[in-house]
């Protein structure tokens, strides 16, 4: 008999396909495409057609590169993938599911690189499959159609999340998924405990993103005025104590810790809410701060730091909208 091919090391001959082509997934489609991998990047109109008509230009401390990447507004080429990136943002990952429902292949992984904690578990309940669930500790930022700037950092931490029916993703899919992104130059560690990974960088977000977007403000000036650091000490003692009844093992002086290293290695960048708001559009902070709010009235848990904090993000969201409206 003639040996029928695995059908996982077919995957592995695919390209990979990137849904969402925002400041992370461009990043990761430029990294990958230096590589010499082969890489899709599926997003908005505008950003496509800026990459189709001149490449997709990276910055970062190396210099700049313009490359060529494929880049559609086509959902349907994930039907071709071996590996999909899901980067878009979490108010989109209901909608991303029900695209992606149709031509995704059984074979082919899904990792979502998405902030906040319940993508990856929808993702499963609606694709009725096991994903993989990462945090991406990547400072990127669009500069403007088809122009991404890597302020740093290249950590991953990704682990799979099961099906509905308990089904588990082979193991040769996870390697599959951490070759491709350890051979583009990022860090890549795998985690039996995705969902604790998720939490602890929902910690992080919460103390920094919500704080940078209503000053406009870079991470490394917030950590040189004292009552930013009391304000951040506040947020992250009230989402560490709502991980801990969500179940995950959260430590205080971890996080802590972490978000004094943000301030450190990436000090120049802004976070993705306030590169939100500066464009004018429709921010995370229900997925960042308004998780711990939600997760906290479940367990009866006080969130007033971060509920001031969300309260002020939406109030912006609401007056760009007043003064832009659609």
């Amino acid at each position: 008999m003639v040996p029928q091919p695995n059908p996982l090391e077919t995957a592995a001959q695919r390209p990979v396909v990137i849904v969402g082509a925002g400041a992370l997934g461009s990043l990761l489609a430029a990294r990958l495409s230096q590589a010499g991998l082969a890489v899709v990047l599926v997003g908005r109109a505008a950003q496509v057609q800026a990459i189709q008509q001149g490449g997709l230009t990276v910055h970062d401390d190396a210099g700049t590169q313009v490359l060529s990447v494929p880049a559609t507004t086509d959902i349907g080429v994930v039907g071709q993938a071996g590996l999909v990136l899901l980067c878009v943002k979490s108010g989109d990952t209901e909608n991303a599911a029900r695209d992606l429902a149709a031509p995704l292949l059984h074979d082919t992984p899904l990792l979502s690189l998405q902030n906040g904690v319940a993508n990856a578990p929808l993702l499963a309940l609606r694709l009725q499959r096991p994903v993989l669930a990462g945090a991406a500790y990547i400072a990127a930022a669009l500069e403007g159609p088809g122009v991404v700037r890597h302020a740093g950092g290249r950590s991953i931490v990704m682990g799979a999340v099961p099906g509905p029916q308990g089904h588990a993703l082979p193991e040769v899919a996870i390697h599959l998924a951490q070759q491709r992104l350890q051979a583009a130059g990022f860090d890549v560690r795998l985690s039996a405990a995705p969902q604790n990974e998720l939490w602890r960088k929902l910690a992080i977000n919460c103390a920094c993103n919500a704080i940078s977007a209503l000053a406009q403000a870079p991470y490394g000036v917030m950590a040189t005025v004292p009552a930013v650091r009391e304000l951040q000490h506040a947020v992250v003692r009230e989402a560490v104590a709502v991980a801990q009844a969500e179940g995950q093992a959260l430590a205080l002086e971890d996080i802590l810790g972490a978000v004094d290293r943000v301030a450190q290695t990436m000090s120049k960048q802004r976070s993705s809410t306030a590169q939100d708001l500066a464009r004018g559009r429709r921010s995370e902070v229900e997925h960042i701060n308004g998780e711990v709010l939600r997760a906290g009235a479940r367990h009866g848990l006080a969130t007033p730091a971060n509920h001031a904090l969300w309260a002020l993000v939406k109030l912006c969201e609401a007056m760009q909208t007043r003064n832009h409206p659609v």
